[in-house]
């Protein structure tokens, strides 16, 4: 992996300061065909950001199983401070690439400070019942089944522990029964088996839960507290990013 990060850095003059995995071998439930979800933030040259013209702040690449993102730091700033939930996400996955310990801690604190249980509330809802959608039917392909059931714990967690959730979505399990959770387990190493396009008959309790979850989500998604971002802060940590080499 280093060796593609050096590469990517000299073929579009950027300096990449964090890297993570995301997706599903992230968040513990990959199937052996899953893609290497790379995500990654970078700095360019000082003078690219002396200029009133909008520039490209955003770096894809897609090579075989190879999917990767770079968002230029200011852009990552930015939407961190609005509690974007990649933006969050990213910075805790449990499989880190490339950062310094004293800036992953320093990115890490800027992301609590921003985390709006609102307003990440509202982005897990929408996309678990976009999910809920596709596995309304007799057989249901697991992958959708994971991400519905990922985004509905995820909300349940903000709901009861008022933290952002963890990325490793088995962490998460602590807040169900344990036959749910043991059905769950069940489910997690059947996918770990089977490509992304596996097909399962619909396991109905689970789905239940999944469907309660999102309802409970959804009557109390108003009742929560924003974020407290602290300006000064991310304007010095960008500053010390594109300055400091």
């Amino acid at each position: 992996m280093e060796t593609r990060l050096q590469l990517i850095e000299k073929e579009r003059d950027v300096a990449i300061n964090f890297a993570c995995e995301s997706g599903s071998r992230a968040w513990g439930f990959a199937s052996p065909d899953s893609d290497y979800d790379v995500r990654f933030l970078y700095t360019k040259p000082v003078p690219w950001y002396l200029s009133v013209s909008e520039r490209r702040d955003t770096i894809d690449i897609m090579d075989g199983d190879f999917d990767a993102v770079g968002w230029e730091l200011r852009k990552s700033l930015i939407l961190l401070k609005k509690s974007n939930i990649p933006a969050l996400e990213h910075l805790f996955s449990p499989i880190i690439y490339r950062c310094e310990e004293d800036t992953l801690s320093e990115l890490r604190a800027i992301a609590t400070d921003c985390f709006s249980p609102i307003a990440s509330m509202f982005h897990y809802l929408s996309m678990s019942k976009k999910y809920e959608e596709k596995i309304a039917v007799d057989t249901v392909k697991l992958k959708s089944l994971f991400y519905a059931l990922r985004t509905a714990m995820a909300g349940k967690w903000i709901l009861e522990c008022g933290t952002l959730p963890p990325v490793r979505f088995r962490e998460m399990l602590s807040l169900v029964t344990k036959d749910i959770a043991d059905e769950i387990e069940d489910l997690m190493c059947i996918k770990s088996k089977n490509s992304e396009s596996y097909m399962h008959a619909r396991p109905e309790k689970v789905c239940d839960f999944i469907s309660e979850v999102i309802a409970t989500n959804g009557k109390y998604a108003k009742t929560l507290s924003g974020g407290n971002p602290d300006t000064e802060r991310i304007n010095y940590f960008l500053y010390k990013a594109i300055t400091v080499k």
